[in-house]
């Protein structure tokens, strides 16, 4: 006899995505992976949302549909519906984007066959608002290397475009980096303690279609609309503060994910200093102890000592 395979959770927390969610759910019940279930968490929504919503959840046992009373904020409703998940592989998916069929049973299979995968997630495409290819997303970074530090560095160095969040994970590895944090950019702090715990592998196939749903927004815009997004109540605060203050919470982030590691003391105090610097330099916070380690490679003439830090060797 055949064994069913693994159940795979697909969480989509929503909030007013009457315009594209129809089509999103519809490319979720159209993969051919045969056992999953479908957690919609609705923020609140004001719009049509709701009732599109139960109507797929009234028409398909496999899709649970749950009304939150108030708007949580985008990270709080990710964590709901991962913590509402039961199947062994978990992904989240947004209520805008496109899926191949063969999106979760491609990736499902990659993780099947390397148990120290934690993550697989495929090629993307940037579509519009009518499902039309705009470009390929440079979104592809080799996590599969068997040192969780080199993983790790890797990805803070290169992580620009977080595609991979919407892969297919172990679902407890990614509950155990604890979700999405409550600070900017909290993808990134969720995958950072991802590759601490295992591999991610590259699934072939652009089976992932990321639609452009807003107008294009400056640096400013979008960072103001991501604060609104992530927590509405705090968003004024926060967009007060400047950029490098907001990502001094996410180093921070980082850096406890580093001391929960099994990472070796000496990897530890490696990821921490690689931590330091790639914050200094790509997010301008400030570090006192990367000012001091630069001026002493400059003096002494042993910059290389430190290059393991700056990314610029692995």
């Amino acid at each position: 006899m055949n064994q069913r395979p693994p159940l795979v959770s697909i969480g989509m927390p929503t909030f007013n995505g009457e315009l594209y969610i129809a089509r999103a759910l519809d490319s979720l019940l159209a993969q051919d992976y045969p056992n999953l279930e479908l957690i919609i968490s609705d923020n609140g929504s004001t719009d049509g949302t709701e009732a599109i919503a139960r109507d797929y959840a009234g028409r398909f046992d496999r899709v649970r549909y749950v009304r939150q009373q108030i708007n949580l904020g985008a990270y709080a409703n990710f964590n709901f519906v991962l913590g509402e998940a039961t199947g062994e592989y978990f992904m989240w998916a947004a209520d805008h984007d496109l899926h191949d069929p063969t999106f979760v049973s491609k990736c499902v299979a990659a993780l099947e066959a390397d148990p120290a995968a934690v993550l697989a997630y495929p090629q993307s495409y940037l579509i519009d608002e009518n499902g039309s290819v705009i470009e390929e997303m440079d979104d592809q970074i080799d996590l599969g290397q068997p040192s969780a530090l080199y993983r790790y560095k890797h990805l803070i160095w290169r992580l620009i475009i977080c595609n991979m969040i919407y892969g297919v994970s172990r679902r407890e590895a990614m509950a155990a980096t604890g979700g999405f944090p409550d600070i900017i950019s909290p993808d990134h702090g969720c995958l950072a303690r991802m590759v601490l715990q295992g591999t991610v592998l590259r699934v072939g196939g652009h089976l992932f279609l990321r639609r452009r749903n807003r107008p294009p927004e400056t640096p400013d815009e979008h960072r103001r609309r991501a604060l609104v997004d992530l927590e509405p109540s705090k968003a004024g605060a926060r967009a007060s503060m400047p950029p490098a203050r907001l990502f001094r919470d996410l180093r921070a982030h980082h850096l406890e994910g580093i001391s929960r590691s099994s990472l070796t003391f000496r990897e530890k105090l490696d990821a921490r200093m690689a931590t330091l610097a790639c914050f200094h330099l790509r997010f301008h916070v400030a570090s006192n102890l990367v000012r001091v380690c630069k001026l002493i490679g400059i003096v002494t003439g042993q910059t290389k000592r430190f290059d393991r830090w700056w990314g610029r060797a692995d």
